[in-house]
């Protein structure tokens, strides 16, 4: 085993942003018209699909913590992918474990729900389509993937060798 390699556990926490930024934006897309609805009633706008999407008020109750859910499935998926490339790779366990206590903090101070990340990329997003549901779909296959790769990328420290020896004496 190695000793713990702060460079790798700094890609793996941007990794792991990106991927759970990802599997949110297709749990939103998934029910993209009650997400919409719903931000744009707890918006001021009142909205006669609120009243129709949610008759009572159990279901919205019960619609926001679906969606959060997987905020911790997209931890979840992501602890095990950072494991098993840590594993495979021989970095030490501790990574692993540095790594899930620092998106469970920035889990906490709610860093997804507030939508930190879906507004710093939105002009992104938003340069494929007008329309919000494509925005999510197209946001967060590429989100995903972009976190997986970055996961990827994060055990192979070759990548980021810079090699000196460009001109031979």
């Amino acid at each position: 085993m190695k000793k713990i390699n702060i460079l790798v556990i700094l890609i793996q926490l941007f990794g792991m942003i990106f991927l759970i930024h990802g599997i949110l934006q297709l749990r939103y897309y998934s029910v993209a018209e009650e997400y919409i609805c719903a931000i744009k009633h707890f918006q001021g706008q009142r909205s006669e699909c609120f009243n129709e999407l949610f008759p009572n008020k159990e279901i919205i109750i019960d619609f926001w913590p679906s969606i959060y859910i997987w905020i911790f499935l997209g931890l979840s998926v992501g602890i095990l992918l950072v494991s098993f490339l840590n594993w495979k790779h021989k970095f030490s366990s501790l990574n692993t474990l540095i790594v899930a206590i620092v998106m469970y903090i920035i889990i906490r101070l709610k860093f997804f729900r507030r939508g930190v990340f879906s507004q710093l990329f939105h002009s992104f997003t938003a340069a494929f389509s007008d329309d919000f549901t494509v925005q999510l779909i197209v946001g967060g296959v590429l989100f995903t993937l972009t976190g997986i790769t970055i996961l990827w990328i994060s055990v192979h420290p070759k990548l980021f060798n810079i090699k000196k020896d460009f001109i031979t004496p």
